[in-house]
């Protein structure tokens, strides 16, 4: 393999077991989600992976559905969020499947599409999200009105749930309800709501089909791990120098740290220009030699320093991991996501584009 300083390792078939192992736990159709770069996961590699498990791929934006497309997926993509009335011409070309959440923008899109095949979408009913889509109280006018777009096609109904992740589901409860109201005339349309948390953990939001996220990398959103998914990343970098500082003497911009005593340290090639958290300076941890050893000083753009023990055995070029295992010793995103106080998604998402990501092969099936 080639040196690379800094990269993340995916595991494409730790992705596919997770996908089967939801699937089966629940007993619908998968919708997967691989906005955001799956994950940071590689939203193509993931979703060629996935062609022969998921029913259809859901995405945040026009511009990751047409990565999609233009990687030869076929399977129907959802573009979870309204879309500007300007994107509808790249929407039809590329054959996605839009979220209609205003009048506006249903008009532009029946203005463009096809009269021969009408361009399916899904309505989004807010129940109480309250960040986007059709109010509750006014959804089933809405979708009375659609039916007079000759070339829209409503082929599902869906909302978000905003607390599934949560000890207290309560709240999902009254979403669920919020959600029958409309569902109560709902005419063979496809439903789906449930995120992560809620395809783990809340069997009655499972309706047609499950829209998980998080869950199909091997994190769990919440408490309840009802089935076993495994990790599909390991980040790792390189140690790029060793040295020997002298008690008193300080590390790193801002010299924040002082050596108690002779220290032996190391830097290893990673920084919050590669999407370690700066939040870590002082307080993470990464594994070297199957050993915990903890972040020293500042967390810089490029480099960290962490501290050694006199008989750590360490090299220039030796790997570092931030995130997995090494020998008997893991750190999960989970706890660099504590540490930093955030969330493992944030943690994900921010790994940059010059970290290298390396995909272990899979065979796919060629069906797209």
């Amino acid at each position: 393999m080639p040196y690379f300083r800094t990269y993340t390792e995916i595991d494409l078939l730790a992705i596919k077991h997770n996908a089967e192992a939801i699937k089966r736990h629940t007993g619908k159709q998968l919708i997967a989600v691989v906005k955001a770069d799956a994950y940071g996961h590689g939203a193509v590699p993931v979703a060629e992976t996935l062609r022969p498990v998921a029913d259809m791929f859901a995405v945040a934006t026009v511009e990751e559905g047409i990565e999609l497309r233009q990687a030869g997926i076929r399977k129907p993509v959802l573009i979870l969020f309204s879309c500007l009335p300007a994107q509808v011409g790249q929407i039809v070309e590329f054959s996605l499947t839009p979220t209609i959440g205003d009048w506006e923008f249903a008009t532009a899109l029946n203005e463009v599409a096809s009269e021969t095949a009408p361009t399916k979408v899904h309505v989004n009913v807010n129940t109480g999200m309250n960040r986007s889509g059709v109010c509750r109280t006014e959804a089933l006018q809405f979708l009375s009105r659609l039916k007079t777009l000759q070339r829209v096609e409503v082929e599902g109904l869906f909302t978000h749930l905003a607390t599934a992740d949560e000890v207290d589901k309560s709240f999902v409860s009254v979403q669920l309800k919020r959600l029958a109201s409309v569902l109560a005339y709902n005419n063979g349309k496809m439903v789906h709501v449930a995120n992560s948390a809620a395809t783990l953990a809340v069997p009655e939001s499972h309706f047609d089909a499950v829209r998980p996220g998080l869950s199909l990398y091997g994190i769990y959103p919440a408490a309840e791990k009802p089935i076993s998914l495994k990790p599909a990343l390991t980040w790792k970098a390189r140690i790029g120098w060793v040295s020997t500082i002298s008690k008193g003497e300080g590390v790193n911009y801002g010299l924040t740290y002082k050596a108690p005593y002779q220290t032996r340290v190391a830097m290893v090639q990673i920084g919050y220009g590669d999407g370690y958290p700066r939040s870590l300076s002082g307080i993470g941890e990464v594994l070297i030699d199957g050993m915990r050893r903890p972040i020293i000083g500042r967390v810089c753009m490029d480099v960290s320093v962490v501290q050694l023990e006199p008989s750590d055995k360490v090299s220039v070029g030796d790997e570092v991991v931030l995130i997995g295992k090494q020998g008997d010793a893991e750190i999960m995103v989970d706890e660099i996501a504590q540490r930093a106080g955030t969330i493992p998604y944030e943690i994900l998402t921010q790994i940059g584009a010059r970290v290298k990501r390396i995909f272990r092969p899979v065979t796919h099936n060629n069906e797209h």
